[in-house]
């Protein structure tokens, strides 16, 4: 009896790591700003800040993106330029960028900084910008995703091109971001900032699902005891 016990026992925790399975948080990231990502994603136009003006924030009412350091302990300022053309040389168009083949875009230059954190008055399941480094050749850019527990849920990785050269650094996750910590080894322009919902998040696990789960795990050990007295 004590070994039936033992297989009842395994094969409910089979059943409690399988469900819990279902409700796995995914980090998605999004390789390129194709018309689904355009489309299900809300654009902060930054156009009207005037060429070469510091700021520390930008907004479009509903969605903040605020500039500080990495630790957020402080604000910190880039410089708004137009690229090509507007105090930034070059920027990659359609597909790598949102940018169209006779449009420009809105960037900020970092003003010599390599790390930076790029905060989210609202956490999103969905956030995303363009980044370019400063020198025409190909440097390593990372964007480290978090949420607002200070969790990292995913990092992104891209060998970026300075000549026209701009790639997208966006993702999707399950748990809402709060802010990306972005960083390259040399100083850099970021623009077209989205966000929203990809697809919509995947089902969290629900607090009454949770304790029907604990419930289930009781149960097992429960018998497994009754079993094991017999």
């Amino acid at each position: 009896m004590k070994r039936l016990a033992t297989v009842f026992a395994a094969a409910a925790g089979l059943m409690l790591l399988t469900s819990m399975g279902a409700f796995a948080l995914t980090f998605t990231p999004i390789s390129s700003p194709d018309a689904a990502y355009l489309a299900a994603t809300n654009y902060i136009d930054p156009s009207a800040i005037p060429n070469f003006t510091n700021v520390t924030s930008i907004s479009d009412g509903t969605q903040t993106v605020y500039f500080s350091l990495a630790d957020g302990s402080a604000a910190y300022p880039v410089n708004k330029r137009t690229a090509p053309g507007g105090g930034w040389a070059t920027w990659s168009q359609a597909p790598d960028s949102q940018r169209g083949p006779s449009d420009t875009l809105p960037v900020f230059y970092s003003n010599g900084a390599t790390v930076l954190r790029f905060g989210l008055a609202t956490p999103v399941n969905i956030f995303g910008f363009e980044a370019e480094p400063n020198p025409f050749e190909l440097h390593t850019m990372v964007a480290r995703f978090y949420d607002a527990a200070d969790n990292l849920l995913g990092t992104i990785t891209r060998d970026v091109d300075g000549y026209a050269g701009a790639r997208l650094f966006a993702a999707q996750s399950d748990v809402p971001i709060a802010y990306v910590v972005f960083s390259s080894d040399v100083d850099w322009a970021v623009g077209a900032f989205r966000y929203g919902n990809l697809g919509g998040p995947s089902p969290v696990i629900p607090e009454p699902g949770t304790m029907l789960l604990m419930g289930i795990g009781g149960l097992a050990i429960g018998l497994g005891r009754r079993f094991g007295r017999k």
